[in-house]
Parts: C-alpha cells; sequence; structure tokens
C-alpha cells in the first residue's frame, strides 16, 4: 500500500533574518499566530499576521498547485513584505540557505561583519528604519522630517537637519530590535523644545 505525502512546508520570515521551518499536515488545520490553515476539498487557505501592518493576509492554493516545483512566496497585501515561503521540503531548504548566503555575502560585500557587533541585527534595523522614514513615521518635536542617519557599531543615531536634536536607537541584541519593530512611530526630543519646557 502506498503512503500519501500529504505534507508541504512553510518557511516563516521571522526579524533578525530568522527563519522557522515548520511541517503542515493536508489532514490537519493550524490556528495560532501567526499562522492560520485550513482547507476544503479542491484548496489550501493560509492566513498569515504581518506584523507590519496588524492583520492577516489570506492566499489560497489549489492542491495541486502545492506539488509545484519552486514553491510559492507569500507576500503581505498591505505593505509588501515577504512574510513567508511555501513548498515542498527541498525547495524550502533550498531557498532558506539561498536567503541566507545572500544576507551574509551582502553584510561581507559592505563590510559589514566585521564592524557591527551584531551584523545581521544592524541589517533589519537598517530596513526597519528605512521603511519608517519611508512611511514619514520619523519625526522630531521641532516640527521637522528631514532627518539624517548615523551608523555605529552597536545604534543608530538619527539626527534632526533642523534644530541637531539626536534619537539613539540600540541594536546591540535581539531585544534591542524587537522594541523597535514593536515602534509605531519615532519621535526626536527636540532641544529647542526642551529648553522652553524649562521656563
Amino acid at each position: 500500500m502506498q503512503m500519501i505525502d500529504a505534507r508541504f512546508f512553510i518557511a516563516l520570515y521571522k526579524s533578525n533574518n530568522n527563519i522557522d521551518i515548520m511541517p503542515i499536515s493536508l489532514f490537519r488545520e493550524y490556528a495560532q499566530k501567526p499562522l492560520i490553515v485550513y482547507h476544503n476539498k479542491k484548496e489550501v487557505i493560509i492566513e498569515l499576521y504581518c506584523d507590519e501592518c496588524k492583520k492577516y493576509n489570506k492566499s489560497s492554493l489549489t492542491l495541486k498547485s502545492l506539488k509545484r516545483p519552486g514553491g510559492h512566496r507569500l507576500y503581505c497585501y498591505g505593505c509588501g513584505r515577504e512574510l513567508a515561503y511555501l513548498g515542498s521540503k527541498a525547495d524550502v531548504e533550498a531557498m532558506v540557505s539561498k536567503h541566507q548566503h545572500e544576507v551574509e555575502l551582502l553584510m561581507h560585500e559592505m563590510g559589514f561583519d566585521d564592524y557591527f557587533t551584531e551584523p545581521f541585527i544592524m541589517y533589519e534595523l537598517i530596513n526597519h528604519i528605512h521603511d519608517m522614514a519611508e512611511d514619514k513615521k520619523i519625526r522630531c518635536q521641532c516640527g521637522s522630517r528631514n532627518v539624517a542617519a548615523n551608523i555605529g557599531t552597536d545604534k543608530i543615531e538619527l539626527i534632526c537637519k533642523n534644530c541637531g536634536s539626536v534619537y539613539i536607537v540600540n541594536a546591540a541584541n535581539q531585544e534591542d530590535l524587537e522594541m523597535v519593530r514593536k515602534m509605531q512611530s519615532i519621535t526626536i526630543k527636540s532641544k529647542s523644545c526642551r529648553k522652553l519646557t524649562k521656563y
């Protein structure tokens, strides 16, 4: 009797370039953050939670398409962030290996692997700070959104170009990264505002 392989694998992207790989059985349903999986007779429905947008994204895949070589990339419909990769065990493992190699190569080419205290944390933090700036979520109390970034070995200094005030974003460990990712916005305390409050 031939056994039916009713499993596929999903790689869930996390912060700090960590990736969780987990098997999903078509005979079971899963319902815990960030992943909900259920199915009907024709398709598998996958809901993935996006920490940026604070909502679930639903993707429907036919059972036939799950066998397609090359797998499936699953994105957030709100911010466009890649949330997961779905496919056979071989496809998922190959993708994870390629992803990690690309990040390591990029960090090495930029000379960051020897410079930063925690290169992967800094890489994630730079991307996150850049996205926040693009979404106009970084500003100074003086009213300016014109902010420069000075990158250190274990921190990023956000400097208001208008008043010169500085906000330090620590990047020494995983906790620092998680703290910043939970922030809705960053407001730099202005030197001029602090002086005004003294009188």
